[in-house]
């Protein structure tokens, strides 16, 4: 079953002419605004994408428009995670020693450069058996191509992402061999051709592209990393893993730091009703505790925390420790 996501920002359903072109300013604003706001916490004024998005929410929530989301995201409104929040996190990602958001840029893209690639895209992915949510990093993809990917809704047939493990384990593609394996169904045919010429023509002719699975059962992420080079042999061993670590790498700055900011921080969370001690378990959990210094600085048994945080990952719905962490870091703090 193929879902969709039926409500586009406004510059990605526009007419190429007119209008489009006051949404283009308006994007490139966006994108091209400084920092003005900490990690976590939302501007007093909402930016190009933020407005759209709550414009597009309006209409799903009074019926307007089909269930469906789209949220494009930047690096500048993801912002410079303070001191004390990178001290926080899980693990500390080597991106976040940046001062600016444009310093992480520049970082970012020499890499790509350095692995041989010419883009890069991150998407989050929340399905569910109505609708699809969708969350995409737009800093190092062009408008030109997220236009036509979306406004022609190629996310619902992508071969790479359809095709890719779910495991994390890196997907090796390249166009050719998507052109091979194109489907005898005339019509699906003529739409995959129609992407893979429009990859082709765009620089996209090979590259590498993994899914990693987040805490929640329904969401998702795929990062993609894109080169002109239409020879897949370029692709060594080294080069992929390196890329798949440089993946790992910026999954987990985004999910720790950008979460709340756009969005993608799991709804249950501020669902979930917790009891003083389960509160405090659950932030000695977040701050790197072992059971016995839970147990010693909270006067409890080790029986008695280990129930706790049985009782913790049954209410957050996850499966281990990691997990817990990961998805109650933002509800702590």
């Amino acid at each position: 079953m193929e879902h969709e996501c039926d409500t586009l920002p406004h510059w990605l359903t526009s007419s190429p002419q007119g209008e489009a072109g006051h949404a283009s300013a308006a994007y490139n604003s966006a994108v091209s605004a400084p920092p003005a706001h900490p990690a976590g916490t939302r501007q007093p004024v909402k930016s190009a994408h933020a407005a759209e998005a709550s414009r597009a929410s309006t209409r799903t929530a009074t019926g307007a428009a089909p269930t469906g989301f789209l949220t494009l995201f930047t690096e500048e409104e993801i912002g410079t995670p303070s001191p004390a929040t990178r001290r926080a996190a899980p693990i500390i990602s080597p991106l976040g020693r940046f001062g600016s958001a444009q310093d992480r840029i520049e970082f970012v893209r020499q890499r790509i450069r350095q692995l041989g690639f010419d883009s890069f895209s991150y998407t989050a992915t929340r399905t569910s058996s109505h609708h699809k949510t969708m969350f995409v990093l737009t800093s190092y993809e062009s408008q030109t191509w997220l236009t036509r990917y979306f406004r022609e809704r190629y996310f619902e047939l992508d071969p790479r992402v359809a095709l890719a493990s779910p495991t994390g384990m890196p997907f090796l593609w390249n166009t050719a061999d998507l052109r091979a394996e194109l489907p005898r169904a005339q019509m699906r045919s003529e739409r995959l051709g129609g992407l893979i010429d429009m990859m082709e023509a765009n620089g996209r002719k090979s590259g590498i592209l993994t899914q990693m699975p987040l805490p929640e059962p329904e969401l998702s992420a795929s990062l993609c990393f894109n080169s002109e080079i239409g020879n897949p042999r370029w692709m060594t061993e080294s080069i992929v893993a390196e890329t798949l670590m440089f993946a790992h790498t910026i999954h987990e700055f985004i999910w720790t730091h950008a979460k709340s900011v756009i969005g993608i921080a799991p709804a249950q969370q501020q669902r979930v009703a917790l009891s003083e001690l389960q509160h405090a378990v659950l932030k000695a959990v977040v701050q790197g505790q072992r059971d016995k210094e839970i147990a010693y600085f909270l006067g409890l048994s080790p029986h008695n925390v280990d129930y706790h945080l049985r009782r913790l990952r049954q209410l957050f719905n996850v499966r281990n420790r990691v997990q817990l962490i990961n998805v109650a870091h933002a509800y702590v703090s």
